[in-house]
């Protein structure tokens, strides 16, 4: 049953680094499909984590060398950092909510917004599967498997998690990076404190479910009417057209 778990974690982490690089090969086309398939967006990735966290779940079940506890499912251990670390993300929740009330996000995170009340449903148990799945994959099931099968420090193993969470967004560019690479250094930092999923888990369905569902994309309109408000008009002023005189017609000689 060892080979057949380890198989099964390498294919995990084997579809997950494919679908990294095709988002990054790919990424404005990504972007453009997401666009115009928002709800289909949502749906495909509920799918493909509740498989990924159940066939990584059978793989802990039959390895050997691996349980339930060792991949975060169980009650937290940690002290009052985790609690810090939980306040910090509500006030980094805050601020974005605010930030977005005032100016647009960046295209590539404005895209994953819902417009209509079937993808806000959908949107709202993405949110659920995003904070499970990402959770179980990125902090759990990989520390897991790099510490206690490959034998690599846990900070090594920990680093390698957080470069792929990120690695996995790039798709919505370069401003969500910066904002997500500081989430996923929480989660971790979350996991690690406590060696459990469920505080990483609450914060991030927490986040997602905010950010998916209180925060309104600005219709392109309103967008632009701001814009036009923002930027002085400038008033030619038009020369009152002059009437040009006709040239004179020739006399024709008068008849006698």
């Amino acid at each position: 049953m060892t080979a057949a778990g380890s198989v099964l974690i390498v294919m995990i982490f084997a579809f997950l680094l494919v679908n990294t690089v095709v988002g990054v090969w790919r990424r404005q086309r990504i972007l453009a499909v997401m666009a115009e398939q928002r709800a289909r967006f949502f749906r495909n990735s509920i799918v493909n984590l509740a498989v990924l966290v159940a066939v990584g779940s059978i793989a802990v079940d039959v390895h050997p060398d691996l349980t339930a506890a060792d991949v975060g499912w169980r009650l937290p251990e940690g002290n009052w950092s985790d609690y810090l670390y939980t306040a910090y993300i509500l006030v980094l929740l805050i601020a974005v909510y605010l930030r977005s009330r005032k100016g647009p996000l960046s295209p590539g995170t404005t895209v994953l917004l819902p417009r209509t009340g079937g993808e806000r449903l959908l949107a709202g148990a993405a949110a659920v599967a995003f904070g499970v799945g990402e959770e179980f994959l990125y902090r759990g099931l990989l520390l897991a498997a790099g510490t206690e099968l490959l034998g690599l420090p846990l900070w090594v193993a920990a680093v390698l998690g957080w470069a792929l969470f990120v690695a996995a967004h790039v798709y919505q560019g370069g401003r969500a990076l910066f904002t997500i690479g500081l989430l996923g250094l929480i989660f971790t930092m979350l996991y690690l404190s406590s060696m459990s999923l469920v505080l990483p888990i609450i914060v991030h369905t927490l986040w997602d479910t905010v950010f998916l569902l209180l925060i309104r994309p600005r219709p392109a309109v309103a967008e632009q009417a701001r814009a036009e408000e923002e930027i002085p008009a400038v008033v030619v002023e038009t020369p009152v057209p002059v009437p040009v005189a006709e040239p004179r017609r020739l006399r024709a000689a008068a008849p006698e």
